[in-house]
């Protein structure tokens, strides 16, 4: 310490010191800490402080919900499954940081958790919700809930904001946002089950719109409660779709909207301030409603999907509306967008997903494949937009791990691309 002192005696130089040692000998971050209080420089009230500001081995909480494949069902289908739990542990631990791991079941469960591993420097959440309330995956506020936790303790979390949360994951919310700029979504209105039926208020939306309707809740993701009976085609398919949402989900507002029978695209969305577009997914035209039965089996037959490259005459229309709807749900690192044709070839959102699934399956993991991401790379990239988006800085580690990835997405600034893919790439075509 005194050797330390008569040579190095300021505090830039101190710092870098410190970051030099946990960045190249990867040493525990108590260690850290040890060594910055030893140092007499900085009080022990600004230690965490000094924890983010140098490059060490942070402390990260990985909090999901988790479950095997039998009890991936019902109210429990927004879990991620336990060997996805696993690839993405995997893929964290690979950023040489110091990562503890949470299946998240009750507030009060995290709190102690956080009060046990304090300080925790960032945390990397997939949890919907607790698990001991189940309605929480699914009704629109249990993203939410768990980052104003996190927030209340000064920790910074991945993916969007508590705001953006609750606006994608409430589709009313969601839709709103879209329209006031000017970004195009399908006709519809919210019904609201704690209501008394309103009949005649009913017939007037369904008039305004017409028959074929598409009935989805307002909360939750992963195609919760839809089914190919959510299309109906009269009142009293439209009233038996109803009921059986309030018996299986309870109160929740439901989204009546129009049916578009086209196209359906999926966009990934990647990044912040530099936005990276991923290949888009067009499904087959004969597809039918995407629903969680069918998306549980889709990465078997992904060979049947396109990729819209850069040379298909939707691409920049897709781009537009993803870039656009990102930036209005006031989004971060990642999201995932689906956009539908009507029966006349226009382009509508119905959904977005601002915690979308990282499974080795879904669909955000297919789109990086197709520019030679793996899942655990594409896991790498996201995690460390969204370390840079908070102020934390990477390991030089890191950076050189991240950087040769990114140069393979298609990145977006202002309101064009910057750069284009080689002409080889077969996923142009």
């Amino acid at each position: 310490k005194d050797v330390f002192f008569l040579k190095y005696n300021n505090k830039s130089t101190i710092l870098t010191f410190l970051a030099i040692l946990l960045d190249h000998f990867f040493l525990d971050s108590y260690i850290i800490d040890l060594l910055a209080f030893s140092c007499y420089f900085f009080p022990v009230t600004n230690l965490t402080k000094i924890r983010r500001m140098i490059l060490l081995s942070k402390k990260i909480l990985f909090v999901y919900n988790e479950v095997s494949k039998k009890y991936k069902y019902g109210l429990f289908r927004e879990c991620t499954l336990d060997t996805d739990v696993q690839a993405i542990r995997e893929a964290l631990m690979k950023t040489k940081c110091h990562i503890l791991s949470l299946d998240l079941y009750n507030p009060e469960q995290l709190e102690n958790f956080i009060t046990k591993n304090y300080p925790i420097d960032f945390a990397f959440v997939l949890a919907e919700g607790y698990k001991d309330d189940p309605h929480s995956l699914y009704n629109g506020y249990g993203a939410a809930r768990i980052r104003k936790q996190l927030k209340k303790h000064n920790i910074p979390s991945s993916h969007a904001s508590i705001e953006s949360m609750e606006i994608c994951r409430n589709k009313d919310i969601t839709y709103q946002k879209l329209q006031e700029n000017n970004i195009p979504v399908p006709k519809h209105f919210v019904f609201n089950p704690h209501y008394r039926f309103q009949k005649n208020q009913l017939l007037q939306e369904i008039n305004r719109i017409g028959y074929p309707l598409m009935i989805k809740p307002a909360g939750g993701g992963d195609s919760i409660g839809i089914t190919p009976k959510s299309v109906v085609h009269n009142l009293m398919e439209l009233k038996n779709k109803i009921d059986y949402l309030k018996r299986t989900l309870g109160l929740e507002k439901l989204i009546i909207e129009q049916y578009l029978p086209g196209q359906e695209f999926t966009v990934g969305v990647l990044g912040n301030d530099t936005k990276y577009i991923l290949p888009i997914i067009a499904f087959p035209e004969n597809w039918g409603i995407r629903y969680t039965r069918t998306k549980n089996k889709e990465y078997r037959m992904q060979n049947q999907f396109k990729i819209i490259g850069q040379r298909h005459p939707l691409f920049s229309s897709l781009v537009d509306i993803s870039v656009r709807s990102f930036i209005a749900v006031k989004a971060s690192d990642i999201i995932r967008l689906d956009i539908k044709k009507d029966q006349e070839g226009n382009l509508y959102v119905i959904d977005i997903n601002g915690t979308p699934s990282l499974s080795l399956h879904g669909s955000v993991t297919f789109m990086a494949s197709k520019v030679g991401l793996s899942h655990s790379q594409l896991i790498k990239i996201i995690f460390y937009e969204s370390m840079v988006r908070n102020n934390l800085v990477p390991s030089q580690y890191l950076e050189e791990l991240v950087n040769p990835l990114k140069e393979r997405l298609y990145p977006y600034e202002g309101n064009q691309l910057i750069e284009v893919f080689p002409d080889d790439q077969d996923y142009l075509d």
